[in-house]
C-alpha cells in the first residue's frame, strides 16, 4: 500500500482499507447512564466523532455495536453486532469477549462486502481525536513483506485496537475465540507477522475517554477546537 505525504487541511485516504469502529465495550468506568460510545461530546455522541474522522480515510466503514440499534443507525453507516456464535459464547461465559470479537465481526463484514480489500483498520469508539492522516501513515509503513498486523504506538503505549489487520486471519481468529479461549488482542496478534508504527508527535490524538473526568477533558478540547475552526474561517 503506497502513501503520499499527509496534508493538514483534512482527512487523507490511502489504500484499500475498510474501517471498523469498535463500539461494543461495556464502559463500566464511565458509570451509570448511556453506553459509553453514545455519551455526548460537544453535542454529539462520542462515536460520531470517531466515524467523522475515520470515514473519509477509508474505502468503507462499519461500526460494530451490540447496543440499541436505533441510536447507532443515526450515524448513517452500516452497524453490525458481534457474530452470533461469538455472542452465544459470551452469554455462556457471562461476559463480553472483548475487542477481538469486534475485530472478527469487522473482518467478516469486509470479506463479504469488499472481497478484494485485504485489510481492515480498527479504531475504538472512545478515541474521538483520531489523526486525520492515520491511514496514510499506516499504509506508508506497510513494507514488503507486509505484516499481518500493524499497530500504532506512541511513547511507551501500544494502541492494541488502533491497528491494520489482514482479513486472512479471520478463520484463525474465530478458532482462537471459540476453541482456544483467547481474549487478549496482543496475545492473538503476536502469533503472526507483527509490526508497529511509532507515531510522530505526542499522544494527544489518541486520548482515550473512559471516565467522566476524561469526558470532561475531551469536551473542553473539542469545544476549543471548534471555536478555533470558526475563528479561522472569518
Amino acid at each position: 500500500m503506497a502513501a503520499k505525504a499527509a496534508k493538514n487541511s483534512g482527512p487523507v485516504r490511502s489504500g484499500a482499507l475498510v474501517g471498523v469502529v469498535l463500539a461494543g465495550g461495556e464502559g463500566k468506568r464511565m458509570g451509570p447512564g448511556a453506553l459509553k460510545p453514545l455519551r455526548l461530546l460537544a453535542g454529539r455522541p462520542m462515536v460520531a466523532h470517531v466515524v467523522e474522522r475515520l470515514r473519509p480515510q477509508v474505502m468503507d466503514l462499519v461500526v460494530v455495536a451490540n447496543g440499541p440499534a436505533a441510536a447507532f443507525r443515526a450515524l448513517k453507516v452500516p452497524v453490525i453486532p458481534d457474530p452470533p456464535d461469538i455472542l452465544r459464547a459470551a452469554r455462556r461465559e457471562g461476559r463480553k469477549l472483548g475487542p477481538l470479537a469486534g475485530i472478527l465481526a469487522g473482518m467478516e463484514w469486509a470479506k463479504a462486502h469488499h472481497p478484494h480489500a485485504g485489510w481492515i483498520l480498527t479504531a475504538p469508539a472512545d478515541v474521538p481525536f483520531l489523526p486525520l492522516d492515520l491511514t496514510v501513515r499506516l499504509c506508508g509503513h506497510m513494507h514488503v513483506p507486509e505484516p499481518d498486523v500493524l499497530m500504532v504506538r506512541h511513547g511507551r503505549r501500544r494502541e492494541h485496537t488502533i491497528a491494520v489487520w489482514s482479513v486472512r486471519l479471520a478463520a484463525d481468529l474465530r478458532r482462537a475465540l471459540l476453541e482456544e479461549g483467547v481474549r487478549r488482542v496482543e496475545e492473538f496478534a503476536r502469533r503472526y507477522t507483527f509490526a508497529e508504527l511509532a507515531w510522530p508527535g505526542g499522544a494527544a490524538p489518541f486520548l482515550n475517554v473512559n471516565t467522566p473526568a476524561e469526558l470532561t477533558k475531551a469536551t473542553r478540547l473539542a469545544t476549543s477546537s471548534l471555536r478555533d475552526r470558526k475563528l479561522s474561517k472569518r
